[in-house]
């Protein structure tokens, strides 16, 4: 892939934040540069009386700052109606998800002079298909990563294990988000998974972001220092 500023976010579970976290850093982003916005597969799409199948995650995040440099198609390129696996939901379409047909849509959405942010579906081992993963689309792109995690119980184990897989496939992880997403008082248990995640992940880049947080300073200083970074 040519190099211009991309990043591809991903989870430690599906329902983490993945696109809370997108909407927040690509409007948070789109102040200072332009700032694109694709996911390559969608389930749980819903067909419009045109016959389109809108994707709920893609329109959330375009509701903002955003900007389209393709067509729909191309910025989602995969829409599925089943909720459930990607690799479930085309083979009940009677597709099959092509990573090479993914590169040819990411090519013409991307932002050369600005930033893209591409979001996944679900986890890094999240199927598309027999034997490709997630993991597999962003080694084949090229991608830093930023991984939004969550303070719910198992989450020390599902982030070390997402970490562990990106660092063992060869990809940099640009950043962690510690998602709260849900509007509760933080327990001391998940206060100490904080800690955890912090002092394992450091020296990366951490955002700690609260539930209907918005576009705050730290939002600020974590995206500028990641985009520096690339």
């Amino acid at each position: 892939m040519d190099k211009y500023p991309v990043l591809f976010i991903t989870g430690t579970d599906t329902g983490i934040g993945k696109t809370y976290v997108a909407r927040l850093i690509v409007d948070c982003s789109a102040s200072q540069r332009k700032t694109s916005y694709m996911k390559p597969v969608q389930t749980g799409c819903t067909r419009v009386p045109e016959g389109v199948l809108k994707a709920p995650d893609f329109d959330a995040v375009m509701e903002g700052n955003a900007v389209m440099n393709g067509t729909y198609e191309q910025h989602v390129p995969y829409r599925f109606e089943p909720v459930c696996s990607p690799h479930l939901a085309a083979a009940l379409a009677g597709q099959a998800i092509s990573l090479d047909h993914i590169r040819d849509c990411f090519s013409v959405v991307s932002n050369k002079m600005g930033l893209t942010i591409v979001e996944g579906a679900g986890g890094i081992l999240t199927p598309l298909g027999e034997t490709t993963f997630i993991i597999d689309l962003i080694v084949y792109l090229k991608l830093p990563v930023i991984v939004v995690t969550s303070p719910r119980l198992g989450t020390l184990n599902h982030t070390f294990m997402t970490l562990r897989v990106l660092h063992e496939s060869g990809v940099r992880v640009a950043g962690v988000v510690f998602n709260y997403h849900c509007n509760d008082t933080p327990s001391f248990v998940e206060n100490e998974n904080r800690r955890m995640i912090e002092t394992h992940t450091h020296p990366i880049p951490f955002l700690e972001i609260s539930f209907g947080c918005g576009i705050q300073q730290p939002l600020k200083e974590f995206a500028d220092a990641i985009v520096k970074g690339l």
